[in-house]
């Protein structure tokens, strides 16, 4: 085999391991932050505004977490609500102790944040009087179900910090335009492939740019040999352009000498 025939070879196992590969999709795959309780990814929006109570309370109110403890917790999605003696005024997330009657702020809806991970996606809340407490939220997309909170409590491992799950078709991604921000809503930020791609074509222009002024002003370069690299790049696109043929002919053309 020639070293032209193993340069198409691998430019045509290089096109297919990058059509057939999901995980680098899925890696650039977050969900950005569209309002407090909404992230958008490729799949389309979260957006959990229909579980907000908007009457001043918790949707999800005094629910018991499981070993059945002596505290209690309420979470409301998007929306402020009070409950109780004043420590829970215009929060998130709220726990109350059933034995002395005390509240302790869990999270605001201004700390909200989305968090992506390997695995799963979760709502994050905070807040600090005595101590920093913060609450996370996993959401688990279901289908079939309208919504359902499991709390787990305080994190044995992690104290300061506490469990939840919903469960919830709102905890799926929907096609259709974006949740409107309010005046106060976070933006969303850029995604990680757009800032790969911006850094990759911004980068090329300056060298591209770089290039033309030095082949022209400094070696007084002239028509195609103004490009920076000329015979490199040609090279190189007619090698992709011969392993893009090949991968889509399967190597079945006539004009490749047998090995």
């Amino acid at each position: 085999m020639t070293p032209g025939h193993i340069y198409r070879v691998y430019i045509c196992l290089l096109v297919f391991s990058f059509s057939t590969t999901p995980s680098l999709t899925q890696v650039l795959d977050t969900c950005v932050q569209q309002t407090s309780c909404s992230c958008k990814n490729s799949k389309g929006t979260i957006d959990l505004t229909p579980l907000a109570n908007t009457a001043g309370s918790a949707k999800f109110l005094d629910q018991s977490d499981t070993s059945g403890s002596i505290f209690k917790y309420s979470w409301n999605p998007c929306k402020d609500f009070t409950e109780g003696t004043g420590a829970c005024t215009n929060v998130a997330v709220c726990q109350s102790d059933t034995s002395t009657g005390s509240d302790y702020n869990l999270g605001d809806q201004a700390s909200a944040q989305f968090v992506n991970d390997a695995t799963s996606l979760s709502l994050h809340y905070s807040a600090t009087s005595d101590i920093t407490r913060t609450t996370i939220v996993t959401l688990t997309c279901d289908e079939t179900k309208e919504a359902s909170l499991d709390i787990t409590g305080e994190d044995s491992s992690n104290p300061g910090t506490y469990l939840m799950t919903l469960t919830s078709k709102y905890a799926c991604p929907k096609t259709g335009p974006s949740p409107t921000k309010g005046p106060s809503e976070p933006e969303g930020g850029i995604s990680v492939g757009s800032i790969i791609v911006i850094v990759f074509f911004g980068t090329f222009l300056v060298y591209l740019a770089g290039g033309v002024v030095l082949q022209t002003f400094v070696r007084r370069a002239s028509g195609r040999d103004m490009v920076p690299n000329y015979g490199l790049w040609a090279t190189v696109f007619g090698l992709i352009k011969a392993g893009v043929t090949f991968t889509i002919s399967c190597g079945r053309r006539t004009g490749y000498g047998k090995v």
